[in-house]
């Protein structure tokens, strides 16, 4: 019997691999260097947290959703708290329309950051990962000086945000702004413009216009493959509707594109940021009330105040809600479904961008080598986190 001259072998990527971003593991069936075929493996993080979610109340349910994305947790806040306010009917004051924009803003150019630091440094650059780290860090001193916490911020409540935006908060993100142009350049130059960079990149992880409709895919990885969606543009949810803005579209689909297109987005960001600034209403910060004003102490308002935190926020019996916000991965989604229990919900489930990106690397992956599965894993930015909730 003649021997098979190149037999296929099987060799396991992850879980814990570097390039992985998480807990990932991607079963590869190989002929040589060339990847025959994808398959992967989700359920190595097994969170919970929607199950958790169903057993607290609705205020106790937002730290849990600053965990799901813990790179943008401030814009998966903004639609949890967009869709309790749709179910008490409460709208937010304009200025925390403004400053929530901002907040997702500044979270979005962190987030991008990373991206592009992570996929750099996958292929051997370390440079721009820690450049970039020096900025995150900037992003997060000024979260820290207005809430008091640098990443899980639990900032947004029903009616606006738990803390006004100061003069002092506005020259930091100002300085923080006017100060970004040296890590701006230095992506040009050491990745978007670098002959070794564009080569790893341009025409690996193609994915076609069709592909990412039927895909489900969003995003930075939906736009860079031509098609315009964007959350913020298509609800016009917050202070979006206010401002001047519309989605960055590339054609190519590449892995180039994805992380080029990142980082014209790190700049859209900082224009969106200037116009709120420019913008910014005064007036109250929360229309609620509760968290607003402290009551004087023994009186029957402070007794009131006390026992809403105790009891927490009653709901509407047996409403479906679905509301979502434009994330750094896509579309982040919030379904909430509620039973006879107004204090709790009785199913609650959230849309994860990175859930659909994971399963389309089956059709990313073949037919690269081993080198492109680091590239393309860096370009589509996903988080098991996100995706393993």
């Amino acid at each position: 019997m003649q021997e098979q001259k190149n037999p296929s072998y099987f060799l396991n990527f992850g879980p814990h691999h570097p390039s992985t971003h998480g807990v990932l593991r991607l079963s590869l069936e190989m002929c040589g260097e060339e990847v025959i075929s994808c398959e992967p493996e989700i359920g190595y993080l097994h969170r919970g947290v929607e199950k958790i979610c169903e057993n607290k109340k609705f205020l106790s349910i937002i730290p849990y959703v600053d965990r799901l994305d813990y790179l943008a947790p401030s814009i998966a806040e903004h639609a949890y708290i967009m869709a309790l306010e749709k179910a008490l009917d409460i709208e937010p004051t304009p200025r925390a329309e403004f400053i929530r924009v901002i907040f997702d803003e500044l979270t979005r150019i962190s987030s991008h950051i990373m991206g592009i630091g992570s996929a750099t440094y996958d292929l051997g650059c370390l440079s721009l990962f820690l450049y970039g780290f020096e900025e995150r860090e900037k992003i997060m001193d000024i979260f820290e000086f207005v809430t008091g916490c640098k990443m899980h911020l639990a900032y947004y409540v029903p009616g606006g945000v738990l803390y006004d935006l100061s003069d002092e908060a506005i020259e930091k993100i100002n300085s923080f702004m006017d100060g970004l142009g040296f890590y701006l350049e230095a992506v040009k130059k050491l990745a978007l413009n670098n002959r070794i960079f564009i080569k790893r990149n341009e025409g690996i992880g193609y994915i076609s216009r069709d592909l990412a409709l039927e895909g489900g895919i969003s995003g930075v990885n939906l736009r860079a493959s031509g098609i315009g969606y964007d959350v913020r543009s298509a609800e016009k949810y917050g202070a979006y509707k206010l401002i001047n803005f519309s989605p960055i579209v590339l054609a190519e689909g590449d892995s180039y594109a994805r992380n080029k297109l990142r980082f014209l987005e790190i700049e859209q960001s900082v224009s969106i940021i200037r116009d709120c600034l420019k913008e910014l209403p005064e007036g109250e910060y929360c229309s609620l009330g509760y968290f607003t004003n402290l009551p004087e102490e023994g009186s029957l308002e402070e007794i009131l105040h006390t026992e809403f935190f105790g009891v927490g926020l009653s709901v509407p019996k047996e409403i479906k809600i679905y509301i979502s916000s434009e994330s750094p991965r896509g579309e982040f989604g919030v379904h909430i479904i509620t039973g006879t229990e107004t204090r709790k919900p009785l199913r609650i489930h959230f849309k994860s961008p990175s859930f659909a990106h994971v399963q389309l690397l089956k059709r990313l992956i073949p037919g690269h080598s081993i080198p492109d599965v680091t590239t393309i894993l860096g370009s589509i930015d996903f988080l098991m986190g996100d995706c393993d909730r």
